[in-house]
């Protein structure tokens, strides 16, 4: 099984993401972000925790940090998603790192704590599509009064003495060297630095990485120049060369063969396609292994507003 860790973007607002999606299939990965599952229409299963669960239209579910999962549907399933980072609550509700939900489907309209969770999960989304001003303080807050609904219908559990040790000195150091990659991508980094830092030996922390990670250090810190580099072709009309420089990368051609490899089209034809089909729906990460179809931001405003109507 291949595990990919994937990196959530938080461009619009800070430690949180908030997306619409058909899915078929996503292959096996784990983030840093608690994510918030909502079906829509259709059917799907997770398989999670070595066990496979079944959702069906109106079900709800909570992935924690760092848990493994895949999705798969028989014909497609349109979600809702709703991401968040741990570290907008630990200034104010520091047991966040302790909370371990449990990943049971849950319907939410059989329960008045339920439906103000979904209301305040679809205002929350329509805030996050509408991007009128001060949103994201408007996302921050919704984001603050769904903990507190899910802590308060979401069966869960504080991770324990060793186990909970054992865990979160894992978690911790993945959050460690993810946030020091991160801080300094635009930087030469090497592995064995890393391996210095966390006193570690360059063998054991190459297979730590990989292992948690799903890719290579090298495949790892590709894909993060890469991600800041489709930001910048998306939101910034700055040369390739200064994108490059910008985002780490040693030359062009290495930033257009690692572009093309993640993206499948060079840096220049992705600022283009961008600019030609602003509202189109998402297609750009699709290939053989994920089959999924993220919708555009006016498509999923749509969607989220006639929810709100029902």
């Amino acid at each position: 099984m291949t595990t990919e860790f994937e990196l959530i973007e938080h461009s619009k607002v800070q430690d949180i993401h908030v997306f619409l999606i058909e899915m078929h299939y996503r292959s096996t990965h784990l983030h840093m972000d608690i994510e918030v599952v909502y079906l829509l229409s259709g059917s799907l299963n997770i398989v999670t925790n070595n066990k496979k669960i079944s959702l069906e239209k109106g079900d709800f579910l909570v992935l924690n940090s760092c848990q493994l999962h895949e999705l798969h549907s028989k014909n497609s399933a349109l979600l809702l998603i709703f991401q968040f980072s741990p570290k907008i609550f630990e200034a104010f509700f520091p047991q966040i790192n302790e909370v371990y939900f449990d990943t049971t489907p849950i319907a939410l309209e059989n329960s008045e704590t339920g439906k103000r969770l979904l209301e305040n999960i679809l205002l929350a989304s329509q805030a996050y599509f509408k991007e009128e001003e001060y949103f994201s303080l408007l996302c921050h807050g919704f984001s603050s009064i769904i903990m507190f609904d899910l802590i308060k219908l979401v069966p869960h559990k504080q991770i324990k003495e060793e186990n909970k040790n054992q865990l979160l000195l894992k978690l911790e150091r993945i959050k460690r060297i993810s946030d020091y990659i991160s801080k300094n991508y635009q930087e030469k980094l090497l592995l064995s630095d890393i391996a210095k830092k966390e006193a570690l030996s360059f063998t054991y922390l190459s297979h730590f990485f990989h292992e948690n990670f799903g890719v290579t250090f090298q495949e790892y810190l590709n894909l993060l120049r890469c991600e800041k580099a489709k930001y910048l072709l998306i939101h910034t009309e700055n040369t390739l060369l200064t994108i490059c420089g910008l985002c780490g990368f040693s030359d062009l051609r290495y930033l257009n063969s690692s572009f093309k490899r993640f993206y499948g089209v060079s840096p220049k034809t992705f600022r283009k396609q961008q600019q030609n089909c602003e509202n189109q729906v998402d297609t750009l990460k699709q290939d053989v292994t994920n089959k999924q179809c993220i919708f555009s931001k006016n498509q999923s405003l749509k969607k989220i507003s006639q929810l709100l109507t029902l």
